[in-house]
This record gives structure tokens, sequence and C-alpha cells, in this order.
């Protein structure tokens, strides 16, 4: 049987449609597939080995900053908290620009 690209399922699939000893075929797969995934490789580019060690870094950030929700709260129960409307409208138009250019 011959074998056209590096489709290895396929090409088992359709090798173990055609024989009647299916014992033998499992082991066979299972052998092709071993010798498959051991010349397997993957190779960062420096661009993601950068963004691989962002992720990492930020996994490590808390989603909630602590101190900071304190301070709000306080604020709000102290009756202290003002809003700045032209600050909010202001983040709203640049966060809208910016998703138009991405």
């Amino acid at each position: 049987m011959k074998i056209i690209g590096n489709n290895y399922f396929l090409a088992t699939k359709s090798y173990t449609n055609n024989i009647k000893d299916k014992s033998t075929v499992k082991t066979a797969s299972v052998k092709a597939l071993r010798v498959a995934d051991n010349e397997d490789k993957v190779i960062l580019s420096a661009k993601a080995q950068e963004l691989r060690d962002m992720t990492k870094v930020l996994d490590k950030v808390p989603d909630i900053r602590e101190e900071k929700v304190a301070e709000i709260k306080s604020s709000i129960e102290n009756g202290t908290y003002t809003i700045d409307g032209k600050k909010i409208a202001f983040k709203m138009i640049e966060e809208s620009l910016v998703n138009e250019l991405l």
C-alpha cells in the first residue's frame, strides 16, 4: 500500500478496513503513531516565546486589585465618591476609536 502525504490516521484507517486480523492492525497503528510522535517537534519563534513569557507574568497578576476596590468601597460608604462625566465620555470615545482601528 502506498501512503501519500503525512495523514497517518487516514492511511491507517484505510488499511484497517481491508485487513481481517484487527489485533495486529491495532498494534501496528500504535507503533506508527509513536514513531510519528517522536519525530514531531515545535520550535517557537522569538516573538512567540516573548508572548509565552508575558502570558506567564500576566497570569501571576490578580484579576482584582483588592486595595483599589477597598478604596472605592470606602469612598462610596463615606459619600465622597465622585464621578467625572467628561472623563468617562473621553474614555468611551477613546476605546471606540481604538476598537475601530483594530
